[in-house]
């Protein structure tokens, strides 16, 4: 049908072509070139971020290795082809998810980290960094789990986020220092170690959900959980249940 309605377009401009001035017929050709190409492009974009939201499923439930670009292409309902004809390996796939994902943090982090160099209390602002890091971590659940994914692993995915996602933790490591000082818990983590917390607290919960269920109560919100986290990072309660 759509290959019908081309030809009558097309045979139709070539019979009015001859009746129409030069420079009109020359506009109608440019303004359907354009047309056409604009469409092209926008399904080859949403064409691309399918792709990437069916690789971001696979390698954060099955791991980089045990998904192959069939089941990506499979999930994303589209053909091998097709998929081949936007990425052209495997870890093309994955470059594209992380740099999604990475994306994510930037994007709302460094407004509010940003915004907290800028406060005369360094605490509160050091609390809105992490607040912010929480939230966002719990908002998308896949990306905490694709993440950790690489993080044991030695090879050129685990660097390649090291260095993207990492490189928020220098910025948020002075706004670190700034706020130990008012806040005697934090003197018990170095940068590093209080890091490490963050990480722990947060995405353990959100890589093996069914471990919360046992420790905590089943219906938790993510607000309360969040909240949870604040209370223990910042001494407010103590880490047990």
């Amino acid at each position: 049908m759509e290959a019908n309605c081309r030809f009558i377009q097309v045979f139709s401009i070539a019979i009015l072509l001859p009746l129409i001035p030069e420079w009109e017929a020359s506009t109608i050709v440019t303004e359907n070139l354009k047309k056409r190409g604009k469409q092209s492009a926008e399904s080859a974009a949403q064409t691309r971020i399918a792709i990437i939201e069916a690789a971001t499923e696979c390698f954060a439930q099955q791991g980089y290795e045990a998904t192959s670009v069939r089941e990506i292409a499979q999930a994303a309902q589209l053909t091998h082809g097709t998929l081949r004809h936007h990425f052209g390996s495997k870890l093309d796939i994955w470059e594209a998810v992380a740099d999604t994902v990475l994306e994510h943090y930037q994007t709302r982090l460094l407004p509010t980290v940003v915004a907290a160099g800028q406060q005369q209390d360094p605490l509160h602002g050091f609390k809105q960094v992490v607040q912010t890091f929480i939230d966002v971590s719990y908002s998308n659940p896949l990306f905490a789990k694709l993440l950790m994914g690489e993080n044991h692993t030695d090879n050129a995915r685990s660097a390649y986020v090291k260095a993207n996602f990492l490189s928020l933790h220098g910025p948020i490591g002075i706004l670190f220092q700034r706020a130990q000082s008012q806040c005697e818990p934090l003197k018990q983590y170095t940068n590093d170690s209080f890091f490490m917390a963050l990480l722990s607290l947060t995405f353990f919960p959100l890589i093996l959900p069914g471990v919360r269920t046992l420790l905590t109560e089943a219906d938790v919100s993510p607000q309360q959980q969040t909240q949870r986290i604040m209370n223990i990072l910042f001494g407010a309660v103590q880490a047990g249940p």
